[in-house]
């Protein structure tokens, strides 16, 4: 049996990392924040911080990831209910300081990097699609709507809107507001039948 001879990693070096970065991100802004100044803040050292990231965007983009909050297993038995409750959990994840200070750049910088592209991909729109997916699942199920419905496109339109004025502040704010908005759309867009309604057979 191979027996692993290495020292184990520090998990407080690894929180220390994300917390600094995450600090220096929302105090100074994406483009101003470096490894060397997270790794001398967190009381590591630059090396150490590579050894865990390939570069500072991959580092962020693991601070940001641990802001996302969606509960795999909800089942309200109601669809408004279930994508009223996601909308909400994004709401509070594209207005956390460091999504809005940290999402341009990291944007911007994985235009040019596929790997980070593929993670950014992996990282948000991943547990979205998986929640949004489900929820429409259950409501198949329940013959509130019908089995044809795009769950990748629901989710797109749920969280395009809420992502762009994260982009373009200026464009009005990310608020109870916008979900009930994009709710009501993707409600209509599933063709969704309230309770009471004559409900829909699958094909």
């Amino acid at each position: 049996m191979m027996v692993n001879t290495g020292r184990p990693r520090d998990s407080t070096i690894d929180d220390a990392i994300l917390d600094e970065a995450a600090k220096m991100v929302v105090e100074n802004g994406y483009g101003a924040t470096t490894i060397d100044a997270v790794a001398r803040a967190a009381g590591t050292t630059r090396p150490a911080v590579y050894r865990r990231y390939a570069s500072l965007a991959q580092v962020v983009s693991a601070a940001m990831s641990s802001r996302i909050v969606f509960d795999p297993t909800m089942d309200s038995g109601d669809l408004p209910t279930d994508l009223q409750v996601l909308q909400t959990q994004q709401v509070t994840f594209f207005t956390d300081p460091l999504v809005v200070k940290a999402m341009p750049g990291l944007i911007e910088e994985s235009s040019r990097n596929e790997t980070l592209r593929i993670r950014l991909l992996d990282d948000f729109m991943g547990p979205r699609r998986s929640a949004v997916r489900r929820a429409l699942e259950q409501a198949t199920a329940r013959g509130d709507i019908t089995g044809d419905t795009d769950a990748d496109l629901i989710c797109d339109l749920l969280t395009g809107p809420l992502l762009l004025r994260t982009l373009m502040p200026s464009l009005g704010p990310v608020d109870d507001a916008m979900v009930a908005v994009t709710v009501a759309s993707a409600l209509d867009a599933v063709r969704f039948r309230a309770a009471g309604v004559t409900r829909l057979e699958n094909p």
